[in-house]
Parts: C-alpha cells; sequence; structure tokens
C-alpha cells in the first residue's frame, strides 16, 4: 500500500478522489510532503490526473492528509462487473459503468467483481470497453455476453455530452459476444482496432440463437418504416436519431453524427448464404446494422451472416419521424447475408438521401448486393458487387432520383438494373439488363470518354444466363429472345450454365399458358409473343475519333450501336479543317447531309443537301439527292441504290464544267442491277439493300420488311433457294409485288440497266432561237420542227 502524507489546500473528506495543485511557497516539515491536494471541480474531472484517494479527513486548509496513491483500497465497492473507477460529482468512486460516473475516461484504478478497488490513476483519450467489464472471450464462450460493458460506454459516451475526450469507445482486440441489440448515441464512435481481410482483430459477435435482438423490447421504439405500415426493429447493432426521450427507455440521445469503424460484425450462427441447412433465429427482419440518424458514418468494417440485410438504412414517417440523410458507409465488407448486403431506403425512403457509398464490396448475398430505394442524390463510388443471387446493383421502381454510380464494379453471375429517375452510371464495369434507363459514361459498350443516353429497347429484361442462376421473385417477366415472353408464376432460381440446359438456356415453350421448371420450384408461363423494341442513344464524344463530337443513333437487339447523327470536327482538307459539321450518317460512315457553320464557308446555318428525304413513310416519301461524277446510271446516288417516282436526283457538277443534264426525275420504281449484289442464301440483308436474281429478268428486288424468326434482327437471313417466283409470272414479276424469301420479305422493281428510260433529264430552257425568216409554208414549216425538235432535247416535250 502507497499512503502519502500531503498538505490539504481546501477541506477534504474520507474517501474522496483528490489531485495535485503544486508545491508551497514556505518550507515543510520532512514528514508533510511539498505539495497540496485538493478535490476536483467538477468540470475538470474529465482531464485532470488524479493522484490518490483521501484517507483521512482534513477540515481546514493546509491540515496534513494521508492519501493513498497505489495498491489494494481497503474500501468495496460491493459486487458488480469488473472494470475502470471512476468517479461521481462528489468526488466518491464508483464503477465506469455506474451512471453517476462523470470522470470518464479518466480514472483512479480499477476494481474486480468482488468490489476491491486497485488505485492506479491514469487518464485515456477513449473509453475501453475493457474499463466497463468486457472480456472479449466470446468465440469459444458461449456464456460470455458483453451486452452491457459494450452498452455501458457508450452510454457513458453519451453522457460526456460535449467534452473533447471520451467520445470514441474502444474495442480492443478480441471477439466480444452480445445478446441484445447495441445503441449508439450522441455522436459517439464505436471504433475497434483494425480491420483487414482474413485478420479481424476486433469482432462482435450477434448470439443470434440464444439472445433477443428486438430493439423495441429495449429502446421503446416501436414499428419503422411508411406513414401506415411498418415493423419492428430487430438487429445487433442501432444508430437511432429519434430526440432525447421520445422514444428510447432510458433516453440515450441522438444517434446523429455517430459512427462505427475498425471491427467486424459477425451473426452466430451464420444466418446466410452458401452454408448447408441450418435453423434460423430472430425474425426475418434481422439486420446487422441498423441506420436510422442523420450524417451517421460507418467505416472499415465487414458485417457477415445476417438473416436480412448486412446495413439497412431506411428513413421512418411512423411518428417520431426519422431523417436519414448525409449518411457515409466506406470501404466495408458486406458479405453472406440473407437478403441484401447494403439495402438503401426499402423500408422507408422519404428522407433518405444523399448519402456517399464509397469502396464497399458486397458479395455473396442471397438477393442483391447494393439496393439503392433512396429518395434522391445517393453517390456510389467504386464499389465492388460479385456473386450475389439477383442482382449486384439495384435500383428500380422510380426509385431512386438523382443517383450516380462511378467507376463501380460487378462480376460473376447476376446482372445490375438501373430504372429509377436520372441515374448516372459513369465508368466501372458491369452487366446490365437490357430494360434499364440510365445515364452512362463509358459503362456499356463505349469507351472510356464517351457519354451514353440510353433509352430503354426492351420492355423486358432478357432471361439472364449465368455460371450459377439467379434469384427470381414471382411475377416476373423476362423473355429469352425468342419472341415470346415468360411470367414467373412461382419463385425460384434460374439453372445457370451448371444446371441442365445447353449453356444455360432452356428450352421454352412458344404456346401461350405452356410452362417449363427450372431449379426451387421456379416455373415460367409463356404470355404470349414479344418483338423487342429498338434503343436510341446519345454518346457525347468517342473513344475511337477525337473528332467526333457527338453522336445519336439506334441500338440494335444485339447491343451494337449505329450513328445516325453527328457533330464532328473536320481536319481536311485545309479549307475546312477546323469546321463543326453537323451530319446524317449513313451505315458505312457515307455523309447524307450536312449543316456547316464555318469563317470560309458558306452562310452560316446554311444547310448543304447531298441526300434528303421528305415526307414520312406513311404518307409518302421522296429523295432529293445530288449525283456526283456521273449519271445516275453509272455511279452510286446518296445512301441506297434504289429510285421511287418522284425523286429528284441532281447533278453537282458545276455550270460551267458541266456534262449533260442539270439533273434527272424517276418516272416509276427502279435500281441499278449493275450495283446490286446478286442473291445468297442464309444471308442478313439490311432494309433498302437491292439484290438480282440469278438469271435477269428485267427486275431486281429490294429488301422492304423482316418477317417471323429470331427477334434479333441481325438473325434474320434469307432461304436456302431463290424465290422460284422470281421466274414466273406473278409478284415476282410484277412492280409493287411482294416476295418471301424465309425471314426477309422482297418487293419487284423494274430493272434500271435493261429500261433507262425509267429516269428522265429535268426540262431546261432551249437557247439561240432566232426569228424565222421563211418566206413560204414549207420553210414555215421546217422552221417549227426545228423549234419542237430543240424543245424536246430540253425536255420541254415529249
Amino acid at each position: 500500500m502507497d499512503i502519502e502524507i500531503v498538505r490539504a489546500a481546501h477541506p477534504i473528506k474520507a474517501g474522496q478522489v483528490v489531485h495535485t495543485t503544486g508545491s508551497p511557497i514556505t518550507p515543510t516539515p520532512p514528514a508533510v510532503k511539498p505539495i497540496t491536494v485538493t478535490v476536483p471541480a467538477v468540470e475538470e474531472l474529465h482531464t485532470i490526473p488524479f493522484f490518490g484517494v483521501a484517507l483521512e479527513s482534513a477540515n481546514d486548509p493546509g491540515d496534513s492528509v494521508k492519501v493513498q496513491i497505489g495498491g489494494a483500497l481497503s474500501e468495496h465497492l460491493g459486487r458488480g462487473r469488473f472494470g475502470a473507477v471512476g468517479i461521481n460529482s462528489s468526488g466518491q468512486l464508483v464503477r465506469a459503468g455506474d451512471r453517476e460516473c462523470v470522470s470518464a475516461p479518466n480514472w483512479i484504478g480499477d476494481c474486480d467483481d468482488s468490489g476491491t478497488v486497485t488505485i492506479r490513476p491514469r487518464r485515456d483519450t477513449r473509453l475501453s470497453v475493457l474499463d466497463f467489464g468486457a472480456m472479449g472471450n466470446g468465440k469459444d464462450d458461449e456464456r460470455a455476453d458483453d451486452t452491457d460493458a459494450i452498452q455501458g460506454a457508450l452510454d457513458c459516451a453519451m453522457r460526456l455530452g460535449g467534452t473533447t475526450d471520451g467520445k470514441v469507445v474502444y474495442l480492443p482486440p478480441g471477439d466480444y459476444r452480445i445478446k441484445r441489440p447495441l445503441v449508439i448515441s450522441n455522436g459517439c464512435i464505436l471504433e475497434g482496432a483494425g480491420l483487414a481481410r482474413g485478420d479481424e482483430t476486433s469482432r462482435i459477435l450477434a448470439d443470434v440463437k440464444s439472445g433477443d435482438f428486438n430493439l423495441s423490447t429495449r429502446t421503446g421504439i416501436g414499428k419503422v418504416g411508411g406513414e401506415r405500415e411498418g415493423e419492428t426493429v430487430y438487429c445487433a447493432i442501432a444508430l437511432v436519431g429519434y430526440e432525447t426521450g421520445s422514444a428510447m427507455k432510458p433516453p440515450r440521445g441522438r444517434a446523429d453524427y455517430s459512427a462505427l469503424r475498425q471491427f467486424a460484425l459477425h451473426s452466430i450462427p451464420a444466418q446466410g448464404r452458401h452454408l448447408p441447412p441450418f435453423p434460423v433465429h430472430q425474425a426475418p427482419q434481422m439486420d446487422g446494422v441498423r441506420v436510422m440518424a442523420t450524417g451517421a458514418f460507418i467505416e472499415r468494417m465487414s458485417v457477415v451472416s445476417f438473416r436480412r440485410n448486412g446495413i439497412e438504412v431506411s428513413s421512418t414517417e411512423i411518428a417520431p419521424t426519422v431523417n436519414v440523410g448525409l449518411v457515409q458507409i466506406r470501404d466495408c465488407l458486406l458479405t453472406s447475408n440473407g437478403e441484401h448486403g447494403l439495402d438503401i431506403g426499402s423500408l422507408g425512403n422519404s428522407n433518405a438521401s444523399t448519402m456517399l457509398v464509397m469502396d464497399v464490396s458486397a458479395t455473396d448475398n442471397g438477393r442483391d448486393g447494393i439496393h439503392d430505394h433512396s429518395y434522391l442524390g445517393c453517390t456510389f463510388v467504386s464499389c465492388h458487387t460479385a456473386g450475389n443471387r439477383h442482382r449486384n446493383y439495384s435500383c428500380e421502381n422510380n426509385a431512386p432520383q438523382y443517383a450516380v454510380y462511378i467507376g463501380c464494379y460487378a462480376e460473376e453471375d447476376a446482372p445490375s438494373v438501373f430504372k429509377g429517375g436520372s441515374i448516372a452510371v459513369v465508368g466501372g464495369d458491369m452487366d446490365i439488363t437490357s430494360d434499364s434507363t440510365y445515364w452512362g459514361y463509358g459503362a456499356y459498350n463505349k469507351g472510356p470518354s464517351t457519354l451514353k443516353v440510353a433509352n430503354n429497347y426492351s420492355k423486358y429484361p432478357r432471361y439472364w444466363i449465368t455460371k450459377a442462376g439467379v434469384d427470381i421473385e414471382e411475377g416476373e417477366l423476362q423473355t429469352p429472345g425468342n419472341g415470346y415472353v415468360y411470367r414467373a408464376v412461382h419463385a425460384g432460381h434460374t439453372s445457370g450454365k451448371n444446371g441442365k440446359p445447353p449453356d444455360g438456356m432452356p428450352d421454352f415453350p412458344k404456346g401461350i399458358g405452356q410452362t417449363i421448371e427450372e431449379l426451387d420450384r421456379l416455373v415460367w408461363k409463356c404470355e404470349g409473343e414479344y418483338r423487342t423494341e429498338v434503343s436510341t442513344f446519345n454518346n457525347l464524344g468517342s473513344a475511337a475519333d477525337s473528332t467526333i463530337i457527338q453522336d445519336y443513333g439506334s441500338v440494335t437487339p444485339d447491343g451494337q450501336g449505329t450513328s445516325l447523327f453527328r457533330i464532328q470536327v473536320q481536319t481536311a482538307p485545309d479549307a475546312i479543317k477546323g469546321r463543326i459539321e453537323t451530319s446524317l450518317v449513313h451505315p458505312a460512315d457515307r455523309h447524307t447531309y450536312y449543316q456547316t457553320a464555318y469563317e470560309n464557308g458558306p452562310v452560316p446555318g446554311a444547310l448543304m443537301l447531298p441526300e434528303a428525304w421528305i415526307g414520312n413513310y406513311v404518307h409518302g416519301e421522296r429523295r432529293i439527292a445530288v449525283v456526283h461524277g456521273g449519271t445516275p446510271w453509272n455511279v452510286p446516288v446518296g445512301s441506297c441504290n434504289f429510285y421511287s417516282p418522284g425523286d429528284l436526283l441532281l447533278n453537282a457538277t458545276g455550270a460551267t464544267a458541266r456534262q449533260g443534264e442539270i439533273g434527272w426525275a424517276v418516272k416509276a420504281p427502279c435500281g441499278r442491277r449493275s450495283a446490286a449484289s446478286a442473291w445468297a442464301h442464309g444471308t442478313h440483308y439490311r432494309i433498302g439493300e437491292i439484290v438480282r436474281p440469278a438469271n435477269l429478268n428485267g427486275f431486281v428486288y429490294r429488301l422492304v420488311a423482316y418477317t417471323g424468326g429470331p427477334s434479333n434482327q441481325l438473325r434474320k437471313v434469307s432461304g436456302e433457294q431463290e424465290p422460284q417466283s422470281w421466274q414466273q409470272p406473278g409478284p415476282g414479276q410484277s412492280v409493287g409485288g411482294l416476295t418471301s424469301d424465309h425471314h426477309l420479305q422482297w418487293q419487284t422493281i423494274y430493272d434500271l440497266d435493261a429500261k433507262p428510260g425509267l429516269i428522265e433529264p429535268l426540262p431546261q430552257r432551249a437557247t439561240g432561237q432566232s426569228d424565222s425568216k421563211a418566206t413560204d409554208i414549207a420553210q414555215l414549216k421546217a422552221d417549227f420542227n426545228a423549234l419542237l425538235a430543240k424543245m424536246r432535247s430540253a425536255n420541254l416535250l415529249e
């Protein structure tokens, strides 16, 4: 026992904790130490180091007093939890977990469970759960329970109010078994010793088998969620932002701006995925972490194997209302949970906004890796998902609004879906369902410098083939690409590439009402035919060509894009270098018209028309095209090799150098046989393409439609033999007639090479006609006939 005799600076009672005030000015007898002691003021209890415990009273300043500064104290605190010993507002000894303790994290010593106090003054900057009686031995001891110790430390931190020290509750390395939910409050921080893959130094183990994790029974929090419906909260850790005293009993303040970091949270026994059959415990809505507070911060945590979600973030409209904006979740591993790794807003999203999720890995969860149902303005950066059973990233049902995914990555099995309001997917790498609608920057089939705005081309998502299959909910509609749509009449799991069907694609029946069964009782029912629609895209920039400013176009069902409208900087020749050109672009990148605005060209904004279509397909359309370097009989004109009655073809050669007519008019539908390809079997042709028959018959054939066959138009091809009707009277030899050819439909038009008179020169002024000098009828008749001949040559007469 270490005892010092010192001088009292103020009256002191026996049993009070004292601290030093410095050396006296006047000399003192050797029996008394040349320092004075006093009971600390209440406002100094957190920060002034303690000296010892007074063993006797001192009534007057200057009286000598015995102070024990080390060793076991004869005074006992009574049986209870071992841990650190602080003081109350009167300076008397109390356990760290006592609600009257006001000195934390400033301790006078420690006590055992019998209440024996050992004096060893120390001052920390954070609250260790070991000082509140935690053992950290819960991995192998099922009887262990550190709930009260950890919650006691958290409650002590809450009581510290605005003090600068002690707001951090520290979990030294160990396994801390809990059997009730922990409640984080009043800006406190629960912090472990670190987290590394395969090296979880601090772990909280939620004993769902023998514990009770109904948060309502512990805190008075009722159902949470929407205005009329809700659910009772079950979780291991809760950050709850109710106002002081309005819901929690005892009141613990608010959890707004509280934090969790640097530790692991596991369910024991595991309740998540990839495990043999096991009994389930707690309610189905048992989550690892439940966030119902503003500004919560979760960093470097792993949350593993809970029955529902790893982390659940939801607001509530059930009074008192709770906002969950400004939440940050960073550097977390959420794995093997029963439903979602991270769920935002599924239970309530009216105030779930403006959150940041960064470097989160959500893998092997029973439904979605990251499920975003927030209200608006959430941002996800460099997140990773893999091996989740339903979706890797899921944003559906028109929520969230204005979410941003930057550099996110998804792999293995499940696809991702983005169907909210103005979702941006920037960079990263993931498979996205065909019914998704989003703004994208290099996220899908485009390079890193392309901004893509995609409109959905498929009303239903395509059947997704993965290695291990994905979960399907009852009522989901999908199309496997065979021209039909199917409804899941019973939930289950798809076969995947490891299942029975070749390459993972079941043999879907094509009869309405027919069904096919997959794994886990998944049953698909044929709902009827479905024709895949066309998607459009808007690409800002191009990874392949830096001169392209913007492309508009369409996307075929296989995801390949064709530019239709382009804005591009011209680089050659020198006369137009730097010119901005706006063009309609042919699939072969031939410009069909362009609009220019440049200083050394035509009037800014003038339209230049190498080719333009006027009218519309339903009511009639005609083409105005420019002929370069020849005539319609020997050079290509515009983007296609067919002509329709009323088409106007203009000779582009300058007036001084032009040879021939100023232009031509088309009298009947026709096409150039010499520029047409020979018909071939099993070949895909583009709409508008011209072919010639094997045996010339005075006609060529223009593709006008696709019929039947695969939903992917690129797989629609010609038959095994040339249509026989092309060589016999009927539609094949009647202009305008239609001929079926496997998946194709051809229209008969004239062979221009055989009937060149179907295109005639445009009328032009007859020049050089002098007055008649005739003196008789015969001479006048000759002059008149010469005039008629000149008018005919100018196409002014038949």
